[in-house]
Parts: C-alpha cells; structure tokens; sequence
C-alpha cells in the first residue's frame, strides 16, 4: 500500500522539542508508542549525528504494521507521536525477529518479513531518510520473492555506506547488497549458501572497508533435538569468501534450538569476540563459553571456546559481552542459577586479550542467587568500563529494569550501585539497547503498564543520572577531567548577523578533532576548521554559514566533538535573526 511521509514544518516542531524529552523519573517513563492494540518487538540505534531511532510494530489496526520514531540527543520527538508508518502490508499473526541499524548519512534502515506477496512470507528493506523520505520507494524493496518461508533477516553497513542483509529461507541462508541508492548489488536474487543439513540464524558484522563477517549455524538432526554447530565466515565486497575454511566456533554440541542470536561484537581490528552458553557435557547444567577470533578468521583461544566460570552444579545462561575501547580485556555478564533453576542472580567476568579468567574461577558476584528472579539483558560499554541492564522481577510478570556501571577492577562506578530505570510495576519484554552515544545510552522495551503493549524508552547518563543531558553553558575552565568534552555554545541562541557562537571543548592531550555542524535533518552543513589544538580548552567561532558560505536558515542545529571515527558528544544550539 502506497503512502508518503511529508515533511513537518519547523514551526510545528519547535513545541514538540521544547515539552518531549527523556524522563528523569523512572516511574514516569517516555512513552515512544501509546496507541492502542500491541506494540511489540521494539529495535534502537544511534547515529554518529546523535539521531536515535526507535522502530516496532504495531497492532493498532489489528494487522502488525511497522512504524518509526526519531529523537534528538535529548529525547525530543522529531517526528509526530507514535512516529511514522512505514508499512501496513499483511502480516503473519505471529511475529520473528527482524532488525533496523543507522547507516553513515544517518538514514534508518530497515528489513523485516511479511506476507504481502501472495501470502508468502518474504523479506523487505527501507531506507529512511532524516526528514522521512522512503529512499528505496514507498514499499522498499522485495529482497525474496519465493514459496520459501523466509525470516529473521539482519542487517549492517559497510564502512563505505553499502547495507548488507542475510536471512533464513527454509534450509539455506541468503545474503544482499543494497547501495545507498537502493541497487541490488549481489543480483536480483542475493547469494545463497547451502549445505548438506540446514543454515539458519545469520548475524553480521562490517569489516574492512566493504567486507562484513558472518556468524551462523549448521544443524542437522529433527528439530527440537537438533545437534547445532556455529562457524562465522568473512565475505568481500562481492560475497565471495575470504577465509580458506569456515571458522569453527564451536563443533563442541550441547546448543539448543532456542539458543539462536549470540553476543557478537567487533574488537575493533576487523576481528570479533562472541560467546554462548551450552550443556556439551550432557550433565543438564548449561555452562558459558567465549571465543576471540582475528581478521584472518583464526580462532585465539581454546578451541569451542574458554568457559567463563568454572563453578560446580550451577547454570550459567544468557551471556552479555563488553569490550572498551583502547582496552585488552573483554567483559561477559550473565545469569548465575542454581542447578535447579530457581534461584538467579548476575555473575561477571573478565577475561584477558590471551583467554584468561581474571576474576577468579568462579567470576565476581554482582547479584547473588536468590529467590528474586534477575535476568541481564543487556551490557554496553563506555569508554573505559561496562553498563549491564537488567530485569528484576517483582513477581512472575512484573518486573522493575535497572542498570550497574562496572570498572574495570569489577567494583561499582555509581554510588548508588544499582540505579532503577523504570519503577513502574508492569510486564516488560524485548529490550534492546542503543551503543554509548552521548554520554548516555537509552533503553526501549514493550510494556504492558496500560494495555497489550506500548513502546516505553529511559536514557541513563554516563554520570548515572535519568533525563535529558545538559546543553546549557558550561564552565570550561573548572572542568578537570582527563577525557574529551564538549560545552555548551554561547550565546545561544544567537543572531549571526550580529555574532557568531563561540563552541568549546576540552582535549585531554593534542589529538585532531572535528566539529561538525547538522540541521535538523541530520544533514552535515558546516565542517569547521580547526587549528592549533592543544591540551585543555580550545574554542573555534561559528558564523552560521554553511560550506559554501552561505547564511543557514533559522532554527534549530546540532554540532558534535569529533575524535578519529567516534562522535564524543553532541549539543544544540538555536539560530534565530
């Protein structure tokens, strides 16, 4: 079905920016979605703009369709409420999962299944543009067009801008190349890769400069009683396969069918770190296992993986991975058990760049068992050190979310140590969390505190603190931290037929750094010199014209501290003549 986003005049905008941010109160929660039916399945991912995007589906109309939201760095909606439709096409009546990243132009891309084609079950892609044009048409573009049920599709992009989407279809895996543009790449029908048994449940990874890397399954066997390996492979810019063999993560056995999406995350040198938890050994008590594998696909650790905790007769489910930048070590949070499954608590661990367990045999307790039911689903990192979301139950629906910031020593950053997120007690499902932007991260999740299911979303600031993070004008000269930061422009607003604004920033050391300057839209305006940095405060003089030298329009714009590929912060400031 044919539809078009208009665009949303500035005017109509500025009240919505002024009275829609993220919530400091937990019990009182930003709702993303709040119409009726269910809301379900929420994704989040944040640009290098500071843009953040919050898409799911929604039952409102009885069919599951798909919508999309827009915030700013403090939690304005950019859009209208409840966000824009992005398909009303037919749908199963059950859901799987599907997935939405940002890509370098901070366009939302999107992919999902639904049955528009003759009942088919086929796979889709949108790209959405900041102002909420559909790039690659008003229904996207139709990745399958077969009998086969196709599901659970993944998406990444390139460094060089290009998506690249892998899903299951019925026994094999197929992989796409989309350009910016919106051509198809690998041909009309993608690459598809078989085997003797069944390939299922992709997920990707970028590498080099148009490679990506691939994690999946080989099964065999009747399901549920499935014998699952996991292999991960590196495809080049024409997905043709870069390693000789496919690396095997884990032949070991012992995976359930219901263990399907890993933590899989890069180390930063085009390699990855993934983890999993199985029961290899048949003594019906799962154990956690993680592997380091290089750019070359060679596996650094213990072959099938290094077990995290070495603990008798517990369980140990659910792994989550973090590893800081400019850090050797790896961090992996869990759910500790007992061996009946009846109590749970949260276990850490950290393990060195060769595979050691550094927290002792065991791990360090974070939350001891008991009879409260805790799940983490979720860790990410800051610069230095890690944040592990968590569920704790209230009773057997309703549960409470919080957060615990780790050292690196394993001791608790926050005074309070564990800080509530959302106090509200409802049932909450599917959580997703976006990566370290901004000196916060945002939690989203569905909850059913009113109905079937609404979109709720809480950041938490890098300081511990909810709500929205400061863009007032700051005091540089008393600020003594050894990390990058960016302060609030003065004067702001301002008339730059009259003045410029001044933006400073802090470097803890010389380094070249970028401050770039976007609309509202997301669009790069201005990238402003700068020159003869040095340690401590610098400032550079905004005149409000753009590259070109042209005066920009009034409103509102956003400007960022730029360090090598990392976005340090964002700020808002306000042009008005």
């Amino acid at each position: 079905m044919k539809k078009k986003c208009y665009l949303i005049l500035l005017l109509l905008l500025i009240p919505i920016l002024l009275f829609a941010e993220w919530s400091s109160n937990p019990a009182q929660n930003f709702a993303v979605c709040d119409l009726t039916g269910s809301q379900a399945i929420p994704k989040i991912a944040t640009s290098s703009t500071g843009d953040t995007y919050i898409s799911w589906f929604s039952n409102e109309t009885g069919n599951y369709d798909v919508r999309l939201q827009r915030f700013d760095v403090q939690g304005n909606e950019l859009w209208v409420h409840n966000g824009i439709l992005i398909s009303d096409h037919p749908s199963m009546s059950w859901l799987t999962d599907w997935d939405m990243t940002v890509d370098n132009a901070n366009h939302a891309i999107l992919t999902f299944q639904d049955i528009r084609n003759l009942g088919n079950n086929n796979i889709y892609a949108y790209r959405i543009s900041p102002d909420g044009d559909f790039v690659w048409g008003n229904d996207g573009l139709d990745l399958t067009n077969s009998t086969a049920f196709d599901v659970s599709p993944k998406v990444t992009v390139t460094n060089t801008g290009n998506a690249v989407f892998a899903w299951q279809a019925d026994e094999v895996i197929i992989m796409q190349k989309i350009s910016p543009e919106g051509n198809l790449l690998w041909g009309d029908n993608g690459i598809t890769l078989t085997c003797a048994d069944t390939y299922s449940w992709p997920q990707l990874l970028p590498a080099g400069t148009d490679d990506v890397i691939m994690k999946f399954f080989e099964d065999s066997g009747l399901f549920p009683m499935t014998t699952r390996h996991v292999y991960a492979q590196r495809f080049d810019a024409n997905c043709n396969v870069v390693w000789s063999e496919d690396t095997i993560i884990s032949n070991a056995g012992g995976i359930s069918a219901w263990t399907q999406i890993f933590p899989f995350i890069s180390d930063g040198n085009d390699g990855f770190f993934i983890a999993w938890h199985d029961d290899r050994d048949n003594n019906m008590l799962a154990d956690i296992f993680i592997q380091h594998v290089d750019s070359n696909g060679n596996t650094l650790w213990t072959a099938n993986g290094v077990e995290v905790s070495t603990m008798p007769n517990r369980n140990h489910f659910y792994p989550q991975l973090v590893y800081p930048l400019n850090r050797g070590d790896v961090y992996v949070f869990w759910n500790e058990m007992d061996s009946d499954q009846n109590l749970r608590g949260i276990y850490g661990q950290k393990m060195s760049e060769t595979g050691d367990r550094l927290w002792t045999g065991y791990g360090k307790v974070f939350i001891e068992i008991c009879s409260t039911d805790y799940y983490p689903f979720a860790a990410r990192s800051s610069d230095t050190d890690a944040v592990v979301f968590y569920d704790e139950y209230l009773d057997a629906l309703n549960s409470n979310i919080k957060a615990m910031r780790i050292a690196p020593d394993g001791s608790y950053v926050w005074t309070e140590q564990h800080i509530m997120l959302s106090s509200v007690s409802s049932e909450k499902l599917h959580f997703d969390v976006n990566n370290f932007a901004n000196d916060q991260w945002i939690a989203v999740w569905e909850d059913r505190r009113n109905d079937n299911g609404d979109i709720y979303a809480q950041n938490i600031q890098i300081t511990g603190e909810l709500g929205p993070v400061s863009v007032g004008v700051d005091d540089p000269e008393s600020y003594n931290s050894e990390s990058f930061a960016l302060f609030g422009n003065y004067p702001n607003p301002f008339n730059p037929d009259k003045i410029g604004t001044t933006i400073r920033y802090f470097l803890p050391r010389y380094t070249e750094v970028k401050i770039q300057i976007y609309n509202i839209k997301g669009q790069l305006v201005k990238n402003c010199k700068v020159e003869n940095t040095k340690s401590g405060v610098n400032n550079i003089i905004w005149n409000g014209e753009d590259d070109s030298g042209k005066p920009v329009a009034n409103g509102i714009y956003f400007y960022s501290l730029k360090v090598g590929n990392k976005v340090i912060d964002t700020k808002k400031c306000l042009i008005i003549r």
